[in-house]
């Protein structure tokens, strides 16, 4: 698999490292498509693409291994309209299996969250109570 198409890091094209990315997450069950729509690599479908909206943009990082992060403020504050999750995919050399290994980091918003998430986590989770709509009670307003 990724053993043979291997070149050194920073000999592959941006299209090869997007398409190992792709690979990665084909393998864990996604449906994987351009993501070039939302400004990144790739977007992520836990179905079939006629049912669900994707859920994750992933932005692979370059080459030279250097975060634009003007590049990355403006997909964060995109994705809350789009109504996804952003993945940053750092892509390096796995020497002990001789491929790659994909490091990922989400960053979630409260406007995008982590849909597929079936339970909530209570221990160690910070949650925001909400406010409430009515802070006073009325005295009875006929025995005054």
């Amino acid at each position: 698999s990724n053993k043979e198409k291997k070149k050194n890091l920073s000999e592959m094209t941006d299209e090869e490292r997007n398409q190992v990315v792709r690979e990665n997450y084909e393998r864990k069950g996604y449906r994987v498509h351009s993501g070039l729509q939302f400004g990144c690599e790739l977007v992520l479908y836990a179905d079939d693409p006629g049912r669900v909206h994707s859920d994750f943009c992933v932005h692979v990082v370059r080459r030279d291994d250097c975060l634009d992060w003007r590049m990355i403020q403006t997909l964060v504050r995109s994705m809350p309209d789009l109504h996804k999750t952003l993945i940053l995919a750092n892509l390096r050399a796995d020497d002990a299996n001789g491929g790659f290994v994909v490091d990922e980091l989400a960053m979630a918003t409260e406007h995008a969250p982590f849909r597929h998430k079936q339970t909530r986590k209570e221990v160690g989770g910070q949650v925001k109570k909400r406010a409430k709509t009515s802070t006073t009670t009325k005295h009875d307003e006929g025995s005054s």
